[in-house]
């Protein structure tokens, strides 16, 4: 499951999308909106085709460099408010031990290199930052 969303994410059907018999741990990573000065949303803007491929490139990649089993990301897109989810990361692997490193690089990389940014709202500011 790669996806880029504007609506809720459900976190349980992320989890459940990489749910396997031979998957002795699954590791979840939730990005959410935290409250900070003046902080009342973040608004994503996301370059679609060449964010979805360049997502589907990052799960590959840990496929071959950690061995995990499953990998799904789903991301919002718009306006996320304080407590929301903006992006969900599961994998699966047979050990937590690849299942964490996994989930970490993902994250990181997805900040690093995917076209997805985020725009603080709140009553008197707007400043662009990558996520």
């Amino acid at each position: 499951m790669i996806e880029i969303q504007r609506n809720r994410i459900d976190v349980g059907s992320v989890v459940d999308s990489v749910r396997r018999d031979d998957a002795g741990a699954i590791v979840v990573f939730l990005g959410t909106v935290r409250s900070d000065p003046d902080v009342r949303a973040l608004d994503y803007e996301v370059y679609k085709p060449m964010a979805l491929r360049m997502l589907t490139e990052l799960v590959e990649r840990a496929r071959e460099k950690f061995g995990v089993l499953e990998l799904s990301i789903v991301h919002r897109a718009g306006r996320v408010p304080v407590g929301g989810d903006s992006v969900v990361i599961a994998c699966a692997a047979a050990h937590r031990s690849e299942a964490f490193a996994a989930c970490a690089w993902v994250m990181d990389e997805v900040k690093r290199i995917v076209p997805i940014w985020k725009t603080e709202s709140g009553p008197a500011k707007r400043r662009a930052r990558r996520p």
